[in-house]
């Protein structure tokens, strides 16, 4: 009987080994995607009004097919590899070679029989087949509905030119096929099945699907994972009916779903106004917030763009939105994707237990941090630990249901968009779109969110085209996206407004409104640009001053050393920020009272200067401990820290990130300073200027920033208004660099940006060949292998490869150890990126050393994919806890 047949997940280690009959594995993942989509859940329902049936059918109809996910099992060369004692199994085939994974061999006993198992009323089915002119097409979309299924193992998998009698055997005690339809025929009957035979044979219904299919390879995925979990699913050995077991089954997925989280969405309540956020505490909102609080929300997808300046609130104002949303049906959760993992750790600290609010209070949404270096975060740690008042415990262990649910959404960061709530780099929601395995689990995750996406302009265009596609699928999944920014080009807001159009098969429009701030509002037949007032007390003026040479921005920071003051300089390389603050030292007074802060330190030691730098120039510092503090960094220091000093130098760059660096000028009121001044280095002012133009006076800015015109455009306008004014010319300021008049640049300048636009033109055409092709659906395409292990393609485009190297040293004793020998997570906190080219500055592990670096890598996993450095060896680069990594050359880095 069918039943005798292994499951592969048990242990195949010989006598006394434990079963579980393949059956019934098939129905522990079926009962978990039978509560996944249940007919009330939100994404049930947009699934079924994009399908156009009724919930409860599509439910019957998609777990029906999610049982046949293991079918390839049924080979007889995938039973030959388990062969415990004891237990009455089919015998193996020894001529059967398993050389073809499982999921495979599904599509494989799928594709070769379905037709006679149709006709011979196996699969339910009462109706013969369709005329030959529908039975094509009956055909196709049976293979993209089984595509999600067979495909559950993280990307889809065809049958191709595989022969069934490679893998599927036939003897004295059983034939696969004959056990493969059997399982079939009585789970049909199980589940007591409707085909919807006139969906099946339109082609409109196909395309309506394929759209959707993505999701359903999550909920598969998903699926097969819970229902795989021995400490859910208890393996089962003897025979039964599967009418009897699937109700065992069921009760076992509930428990597991509550475990885990996904037993019951969140319970969204509606916004009460920010009061209700802050324990009562009467806050007036900003006219931003205002307007998220009382702007009329569309009925389907929705896509919200927030232009404002710094301090204008955006943050609460996509909170405010998040929770409308979510309280209309919109969204289960939210997903919060920032620009770099710093960025992502401040808003994980900021939001805090602010998304409780969003929820009933017994609904205790699960909140997690997503990104590479997340286990360096404690408040990220602690939280996936934490229990809440009330839960129930479910093991003897006294492990709670709230604790298990953070720990399983934790495990990997491919789960984390399963988060109720989630915050991340926007690279992990990026991922959904590349050709990695389970990427489909991250878009399944993210088609139950809004999607927030903070500092959007920050994107090259690279990524600014995954992150248009990205948009497009989410509206066509029936999700809502906000994005913010305080320097977004107009052209920039027409193509992602462009992109959501085209997600919800709309035309493309043109947006008119020039004001700034200002809140777009796009949706199926909406459109709403709506101009914003702003807030006295975020209204400013930073006065620009301009430098020539670094012998005068050395004498200005002393300047403002000598008047009290504290001063950064923002420098565009690492070596330029490493010659600066050798030279400051010689002159300052006080030399400990100045701080080097780049991306070429160990994380061990970022973290100590990350704390320093809050600690010296941070929202609390005091007068005294700020007093003649000079901090030279690189544009680390602008990205996530909240400090602020008195005042500012910065190399030349383009103008959103100026206006950025300016944001951590006087950004605190601390009593009476002078009026806020960046002095900004540059060229002497040309009007005319040659290719040389910038090299010749900031050659490290030069290499960084390679389209020379976008620079001196930013010195023009600069120049020309005298200052940086938000909100008032904001506008100005961005349209001058990047909008259409940004075209007319000296002739000596064209050559950089034409070579510039070309590469930008390379890099749209790079990510457009990256990403898959999700219009397309969940099917493989046979004449091209697209996928990929994660680290051959990125969400990123980059001139070249970056390493992590790992810092080693010698112990008292001549061991080889980290770095951060001693500490937590030491691994990753010994370790720094680099380029390529520098790593391979870097001397060669000593042969003598290999053996115990090969132990080293046994231990910690983390450094397999690391390049090993033992710092004392090396004569000629060297690294110190106050500059980093030095290299003798002279090297170009952010």
């Amino acid at each position: 009987m069918y039943y005798h047949l292994y499951w592969g997940k048990a242990r195949p280690d010989g006598a006394g080994a434990q079963c579980h009959l393949l059956p019934y594995h098939s129905l522990d993942v079926a009962a978990v995607g039978w509560y996944l989509l249940a007919p009330e859940r939100p994404l049930t329902q947009r699934l079924a009004a994009r399908l156009d049936m009724p919930p409860e059918a599509l439910r019957r109809f998609f777990v029906f097919l999610l049982g046949l996910h293991d079918l390839g099992k049924f080979a007889r060369a995938f039973q030959g590899l388990a062969r415990p004692d004891g237990v009455e199994l089919v015998p193996p085939i020894e001529r059967l070679a398993y050389t073809e994974r499982h999921d495979r061999l599904g599509a494989l006993v799928w594709q070769s029989n379905w037709i006679e198992w149709w006709q011979d009323g196996f699969l339910g089915t009462a109706e013969k087949l369709p005329p030959r002119r529908e039975r094509h097409q009956l055909a196709d979309t049976l293979r993209a509905l089984l595509a999600p299924m067979f495909g559950h193992h993280g990307q889809p998998v065809e049958a191709g030119q595989l022969n069934a009698g490679q893998f599927f055997g036939e003897d004295e005690h059983a034939s696969d096929i004959e056990a493969a339809r059997r399982f079939v025929a009585d789970w049909v009957a199980l589940i007591e099945l409707d085909w919807p035979i006139d969906k099946l044979v339109s082609p409109q219904w196909r395309e309506a699907f394929l759209s959707v299919s993505w999701t359903i390879a999550g909920w598969a995925t998903l699926s097969d994972w819970l229902g795989s979990n021995r400490d859910h699913f208890t393996y089962c050995q003897n025979p039964m009916p599967l009418a009897k077991y699937w109700p065992m089954a069921l009760e076992r997925a509930e428990r597991a779903l509550a475990e885990t989280g996904f037993a019951h969405p969140p319970e969204p309540i509606p916004y009460a106004g920010l009061a209700s956020w802050f324990g009562g505490q009467s806050i007036s909102p900003t006219p931003l917030q205002r307007e998220a609080e009382t702007l009329i929300l569309g009925d389907g997808p929705q896509l919200f763009v927030l232009e404002d300046v710094t301090g204008a609130g955006k943050t609460e104002a996509a909170c405010i939105l998040a929770q409308r949303l979510l309280a209309a049906g919109h969204g289960e959760g939210l997903y919060f994707a920032l620009p770099t993992m710093a960025t992502s750790n401040a808003m994980y600290e900021r939001l805090g237990h602010l998304h409780r609010h969003f929820y009933a209070e017994a609904s205790h949404p699960s909140c997690v941090l997503a990104h590479g270096a997340r286990e360096l975060n404690d408040t990220f740690m602690q939280a996936i630990a934490a229990e809440q008042p009330g839960d129930r415990d479910y093991a003897a262990d006294d492990m709670t249901a709230t604790t298990r649910c953070n720990r399983w959404l934790a495990d990997s960061r491919k789960k984390s968009l399963l988060a109720d709530v989630g915050v991340g780099t926007i690279d992990q929601a990026l991922m959904g779109l590349l050709p990695f395995r389970h990427q489909s689990l991250r878009l399944y995750g993210l088609a139950r969110k809004v999607l927030i996406v903070d500092e959007v302009h920050a994107y090259d265009h690279y990524m600014q085209t995954l992150l248009n596609q990205l948009l497009a699928h989410h509206a066509r999944q029936g999700g809502s996206a906000i994005l913010l920014t305080a320097t977004m080009p107009r052209a920039m807001r027409e193509a992602l407004a462009a992109a959501w159009r085209e997600g919800l098969g709309q035309a493309p429009a043109s947006l008119q409104n020039d004001a700034f701030p200002l809140l777009t509002q796009v949706g199926d037949g909406l459109e709403r640009e709506t101009p914003l007032a702003t807030r006295p007390e975020v209204s400013r003026e930073v006065g620009i001053d301009w430098l020539t040479s670094e012998e005068q921005a050395l004498d200005a920071v002393m300047a403002a050393v000598e008047a009290g003051e504290c001063v950064a300089w923002v420098r565009n390389t690492v070596d330029d920020a490493i010659r600066a603050f050798e030279a400051i030292r010689e002159r300052h007074p006080e030399p400990e009272r100045c701080l080097l802060f780049h991306s070429r330190f160990a994380m061990v030691d970022r973290q100590h200067i990350e704390s320093d730098v809050i600690e010296r120039l941070g929202k609390t510092s005091t007068p005294g401990r700020r007093r003649g503090q000079v901090l030279i960094s690189t544009q680390v220091f602008q990205e996530s820290l909240d400090c602020d000093v008195d005042h500012m130098i910065s190399d030349l760059a383009p103008i959103d990130l100026l206006i950025q660096r300016a944001g951590r000028l006087q950004r605190h009121v601390r009593g009476s300073r002078r009026a806020p001044v960046l002095s900004v280095l540059a060229p002497e002012w040309n009007e005319t200027p040659d290719a040389q133009w910038l090299k010749r006076a900031l050659p490290g800015t030069q290499a960084v920033y390679r389209d020379t015109s976008l620079l001196w455009l930013t010195q023009r306008v600069l120049r020309e208004l005298g200052a940086i004014r938000m909100p008032d010319e904001a506008r100005v300021l961005i349209e001058s660099v990047y909008g259409p008049v940004a075209d007319r640049v000296p002739d000596g300048l064209q050559e950089a940006r034409w070579e510039q636009r070309g590469m930008q033109g390379v890099a749209v055409s790079m990510a457009n060949f990256n990403a898959l092709s999700l219009e397309q659906g969940y099917l493989r395409q046979l004449d091209i292998d697209q996928w990929q292990e994660e680290l051959e393609i990125g969400t990123r485009l980059v001139d070249e490869p970056a390493l992590n190297v790992v810092l080693l040293k010698r112990d008292a004793d001549g061991a080889l150890v980290l770095w951060a020998e001693g500490e937590r997570h030491a691994a990753m906190l010994s370790q720094v990126k680099l380029r390529q080219s520098q790593a391979e500055k870097l001397m060669d592990l000593p042969a003598e050393s290999q053996a115990q670096w090969e132990v080293l890598q046994e231990h910690y996993k983390a450094l397999r994919f690391t390049r090993p450095w033992l710092v004392e060896a090396d004569s000629v680069c060297a690294y110190d806890a106050r500059w980093g990594v030095r290299f003798t050359t002279n090297t170009d880095n952010k």
